[in-house]
């Protein structure tokens, strides 16, 4: 059951949603700062989603891919699912809730009180809910992150010497799975280092490539800083590899590592613990539809509505 709470705090919800599809493509370039002027942004490789209370903002693009859009219940339900990394394609996936608590930070220090401070409750409430269904019935399923994925794919031996290749968020999300690995680092410019035990700077890639018996790419696939790993990684010293930037599709001959891995080895794995774990996903998403439910007692939330779909191309 959920807490005694305030419903006004829920008047006015809305929420926009771009889900990369196949040839669809998230809010254009230029559409992104007049979306992040009027709402909270989540931006991440699965989807663009805005969200506010009020009146709702007008995106109108030419070049702006069909979304969705919610309002009430239905948005604060879809708030839900997302937070607790059940719309991820790692079902179950934990990173997507600090991502959505990075993206609110962000909007605290950025947006005017005038649009902050009617959502500081809702996302109290929000995150509050999240954390509950994720203690509740996402038990284990929390596993399905990037890193515990990416640490049964590889499974170093304590000890080891893992390098990681990017270090951006999704790096540091990784880094702690790996405690037990003596753990380096190269960025291709320079960045303020992660905590790990060797930083190899933009200049010392040959260096870094030499000490590293197991290898994780956090970068997008490019063919060029590609190809030049490949010509480091010939000595036949890798162990194991995971280039989380690239697809079955698309994947790179890695001659000298004795095994490689890319993102459709992790999305596997995740579907694998998805369906042994089916039973819980399938109680949390109801605990998601009754939460809602209690948050809107007007609304029916178990109603299969489907999102209006507004599309700037008619």
């Amino acid at each position: 059951m959920a807490d005694s709470f305030d419903k006004l705090m829920f008047d006015g919800l809305w929420v926009l949603h771009w889900p990369y599809r196949a040839g669809v493509a998230g809010l254009p370039t230029h559409g992104v700062v007049p979306a992040r002027a009027s709402g909270v942004l989540i931006d991440t490789c699965m989807r663009q989603l805005l969200f506010g209370r009020g009146p709702r903002p007008v995106i109108d693009h030419p070049d702006t891919p069909t979304m969705e859009i919610y309002s009430g219940v239905q948005a604060y339900r879809l708030l839900l699912e997302v937070v607790t990394g059940l719309r991820s394609t790692v079902c179950g996936e934990t990173n997507v809730f600090g991502q959505f608590r990075r993206a609110w930070q962000d909007s605290l220090d950025r947006l005017p009180a005038s649009i902050t401070q009617p959502l500081s409750p809702l996302v109290e409430t929000l995150l509050g809910d999240a954390r509950r269904i994720r203690q509740q019935h996402l038990q284990g399923v929390g596993g399905n992150s990037y890193g515990s994925l990416a640490r049964r794919l590889l499974a170093p031996p304590r000890g080891a010497r893992v390098l990681f290749v990017g270090t951006g968020a999704l790096a540091r999300s990784i880094l702690p799975f790996f405690r037990a690995a003596e753990t380096g680092a190269w960025n291709h410019r320079p960045v303020t280092p992660p905590v790990v035990d060797r930083w190899f700077s933009t200049t010392q890639a040959d260096m870094a490539a030499r000490w590293a018996e197991h290898i994780i790419f956090t970068t997008p696939a490019d063919a060029e800083h590609d190809a030049g790993w490949r010509y480091r990684l010939r000595h036949g010293r890798v162990r194991s590899l995971l280039h989380l930037g690239q697809r079955h599709s698309e994947a790179s001959q890695w001659n000298g590592v004795e095994t490689a891995f890319d993102l459709d080895d992790i999305l596997g794995a995740a579907e694998a613990r998805a369906n042994i774990a089916s039973l819980q996903l399938v109680r949390a998403r109801s605990a998601c539809n009754e939460l809602a439910g209690a948050r809107f007692p007007a609304a029916q939330p178990d109603d299969d509505h489907l999102p209006l779909l507004i599309s700037a191309r008619g």
